[in-house]
């Protein structure tokens, strides 16, 4: 019964290949794979309830998302010196683009260097105004799937680094705030079976940003996701996982096919909060 409907599915990609343009048909599939999903459907159809990702837990030597400090967002306002006074730093908005590739066509495409987000108060005009900030962290993952003969397909693991702490000394000499920078996701390791590809892409909604300290005290947040796809001639998989972390070092997972077993005590304790994809 699976080998028929499969069948049927490559028959209908087979239709809708012919009828894209030239163009498009030189990223889609070759002919031999084609030739292959026919022969054999089950070993390129990945089996949805395979998918799963593992904690593997922290990063050796994270690089935090590239430079330790990333460059300035405009040059330092002039003054002689002087610190300038930011007015409401309870204000958190995000650096960085919105979305960008990890993985793309099995290939890492990531400049850890360059792509990354920071959550920072608005009218920050120089790095420098900001002080304190912690050691870079990062905690690893492993995501895997497999067809319907049980053979894993895909295996990637990648790091979502992140930097967190750093404070705004005003005026008055008050240390104020904790905040974020360097969060990003680095691939580590992508092996993708033949006949199949695997696209990455890291996403942070704006909206996402958050403040959830106080007015005087602000706390920055952010929730960045995952999101994969996993292409074949006959199937179409797509998901995402959903992270959550603060400027005062909170880090967890709160949605995608983790393995709770994977999870450490403090995650496997919020049952009623995480939602587990499975």
């Amino acid at each position: 019964m699976r080998r028929a409907v499969a069948a049927a599915a490559l028959a209908a990609c087979a239709v809708i290949r012919a009828a894209v343009p030239a163009a498009a048909q030189m990223e889609s599939f070759s002919d031999e794979e084609i030739q292959a999903a026919r022969q054999d459907p089950d070993k390129y159809t990945i089996d949805e309830g395979s998918l799963a990702i593992e904690n593997l837990g922290p990063t050796v030597n994270p690089r935090g998302g590239g430079p330790l400090l990333p460059p300035p967002p405009t040059p330092p306002a002039p003054g002689g010196g002087l610190r300038p006074v930011l007015g409401d730093i309870s204000e958190i908005i995000r650096v960085g683009r919105e979305i960008w590739s990890i993985v793309e066509a099995n290939r890492p495409q990531v400049d850890v260097s360059n792509e990354y987000w920071s959550a920072v108060p608005r009218g920050l005009e120089s790095w420098t105004d900001l002080e304190g900030w912690d050691a870079p962290k990062g905690t690893t993952y492993r995501l895997t799937a497999k067809n319907l003969y049980g053979m894993t397909m895909v295996d990637v693991t990648f790091s979502v680094l992140r930097r967190t702490g750093g404070s705004y000394r005003d005026a008055s000499d008050r240390v104020r705030g904790e905040f974020l920078t360097g969060v990003t996701v680095e691939p580590l390791s992508v092996t993708v079976g033949p006949g199949y590809r695997l696209d990455l892409t890291a996403h942070m909604d704006p909206q996402s940003i958050g403040n959830v300290g106080t007015r005087e005290n602000p706390i920055a947040s952010m929730t960045p996701r995952v999101s994969w796809r996993i292409r074949t001639v006959i199937k179409d998989s797509q998901g995402r996982s959903l992270y959550y972390l603060t400027g005062d070092g909170q880090f967890r997972e709160l949605a995608g096919p983790f393995r709770r077993d994977s999870l450490g005590p403090v995650a496997q304790s919020l049952d009623k909060e995480l939602e587990f994809d499975r």
